[in-house]
Formats: structure tokens, sequence, C-alpha cells
């Protein structure tokens, strides 16, 4: 699997096709995967570095170990939680704003302690190397999509 620097590098190459469309692949624009895919990179390595690891509850959670030994998310069957749902208004600037912060975040992630984590709505308590793995999947789902808006 792909570094998560090297993800970001892909959304980063990905800008100039911000308002491309393609209603028969997502009823989303690219810059909407954009800027969702940073929120919520940002939003979970912040989530990691501010745990408690004396929270941690090691419980089974079958579609983590699904996803996480197939190494992708099916299409079409999460809602996004309004905390990494982007605005109404896309913009440039807020796009670059948030690749930033994304390496920023990704760079001070490598350096955490392997016994952080963070709480996932649908998976439960990820252990530090669990989240690495769920953040490059949904990050790489999330290029697919727009790879196919671009072909298509």
């Amino acid at each position: 699997m792909k570094s998560l620097f090297d993800l970001i590098n892909e959304l980063d190459n990905k800008t100039p096709f911000i308002t491309q469309k393609n209603t028969a692949v997502s009823q989303v624009s690219i810059g909407w995967h954009l800027e969702h895919a940073l929120l919520a990179l940002v939003k979970m390595i912040s989530a990691v570095e501010n745990s408690n690891p004396e929270d941690y509850k090691k419980e089974f959670n079958q579609k983590r170990s699904i996803v996480l030994l197939l190494g992708k998310i099916p299409r079409g069957k999460a809602k996004v939680p309004d905390s990494v749902k982007p605005g109404e208004e896309l913009s440039m600037a807020n796009i670059k704003g948030l690749i930033e912060k994304a390496k920023q975040k990704v760079d001070s992630f490598e350096k955490l302690s392997s016994d952080k984590f963070f709480k996932h709505p649908v998976f439960g308590d990820l252990q530090i190397k669990q989240a690495r793995k769920i953040i490059a999947i949904h990050t790489n789902h999330h290029l697919q999509i727009i790879n196919d808006i671009i072909s298509k």
C-alpha cells in the first residue's frame, strides 16, 4: 500500500480537476472528494494524536476486519459524517490549505507512539497501525472515484 504522503501527493495532482463531475460515477465533484478525503485524514490523525491509550478497548468488529482484509471500502454504503463533509463552496485555496495541513499531520503521525488509537464511528477503536491502514484505504477509495470521474 502507498504511503500517506504518496496518497496526499496524488490528491494534490487531482486539484486541476476540482470542478469536474460525472453523475454516472458520483453525485459530487472531484473537489468534494478531495476536500472530504483530506478533512477525514486530518480528523482521524488528530483523534489519534489526542487519544489516551488507557481508553483503548479491544473488540472484534466485523466491518473493520473485512475492510482491513480486502483493503477497500464498498462504494455508496456509508453516510459521510457532518464533521468531514465539505462545505457548499469549494475553493482551490481551501483544498491547497488542507493538503498542507494533511502533510503536517502525517509527519507528526509517523512520530506517535504505537499505543495511540482512535475511535472510528463504524470500525470502533483502531490501534495506530490499523488507523494508518484505514486512513490509506479511505484516501485511496476517494482517489479511485476521482480517477473514474476523470476517465469517463
